[in-house]
């Protein structure tokens, strides 16, 4: 027998209480800690270590702009593959398959394609050198770290706007063209007003998968790419001495900003389709 709203809601709250203990309970218990830690030491707590200089303050504004630069850049791509495939139905099955493998073709193996790429002895860099022209691209910086992250987003965000752009089928195209409405004008009153409650989750699905993204950083930079995820990670196993307390102050600064983004496009995104409705 079909479950009512009533019964399934029912039915959710006991996985959403465990998962709200889950995230709550250990969040809360840092937090607690950390600050009653600063209560009793003044500027020797973690939060006066972080303030001290802006060298961890920098990880996270590093980590702020790289996750919402390579989130607008993806969903541009990805916008305009998902558009593209309305004209092109039958390439749908061949660019989901790509796009599934360029999705999870993170960590290692993305670092070591773009090293054999753009690094020190790299195919495209070489080439460069042998035409007099500089290195396209320094990997170990925050332009590598970039295009790293792009490469992974385009293809994620190609696939979570397959679905909302079918949306857009060519009879509302047609339909705008019978009435006088150029291209320019059915996307501004007709094509963009419908995706852009889905374009706007999708900006908040990529800035957290880009801000909580170590494998990628570690692989192409080690300890010294400098954003949160591995700033976290090198003050827990400590190159020279570990310091958890600072280490999850970052934790929770990292987890503020993810809740932050995604909360505010999840608000925005139900604004706007109440506004479509």
């Amino acid at each position: 027998m079909a479950l009512n709203a009533g019964s399934a809601g029912r039915c959710a709250w006991p996985l959403l209480l465990l998962t709200g203990v889950a995230l709550v309970l250990p969040f809360g218990w840092r937090a607690a800690t950390i600050f009653g830690d600063c209560i009793g030491h003044g500027d020797g707590c973690a939060i006066g270590e972080l303030t001290a200089d802006g060298y961890y303050l920098e990880a996270a504004w590093n980590t702020l702009w790289l996750s919402a630069l390579s989130a607008l850049i993806g969903l541009l791509i990805g916008l305009g593959a998902a558009i593209a495939l309305l004209r092109l139905p039958r390439m749908e099955r061949p660019v989901t398959l790509l796009a599934s493998l360029g999705a999870n073709f993170s960590g290692v193996p993305l670092a070591v394609a773009l090293l054999l790429l753009f690094g020190a002895q790299g195919v495209v860099t070489v080439s460069l050198q042998s035409m007099g022209l500089p290195p396209w691209i320094d990997l170990q910086g925050l332009g590598g770290l970039l295009l790293a992250y792009v490469c992974f987003q385009a293809p994620l965000a190609a696939l979570l706007l397959i679905a909302p752009a079918r949306m857009l089928d060519a009879s509302l195209q047609d339909a705008a063209a019978t009435l006088g409405a150029g291209p320019a004008l059915y996307w501004r009153r007709v094509g963009l007003p419908l995706l852009l409650p889905s374009l706007v989750e999708v900006v908040g699905l990529l800035f957290a998968n880009a801000a909580a993204a170590f494998a990628t950083p570690f692989a192409l930079s080690g300890t010294a790419a400098h954003v949160l995820a591995v700033r976290i990670a090198s003050l827990v196993s400590g190159d020279i001495f570990a310091q958890p307390e600072l280490s999850a102050l970052l934790a929770l600064i990292l987890f503020a900003m993810l809740a932050a983004v995604l909360g505010l496009t999840r608000w925005l995104a139900a604004r706007l389709r109440k506004g479509i409705a």
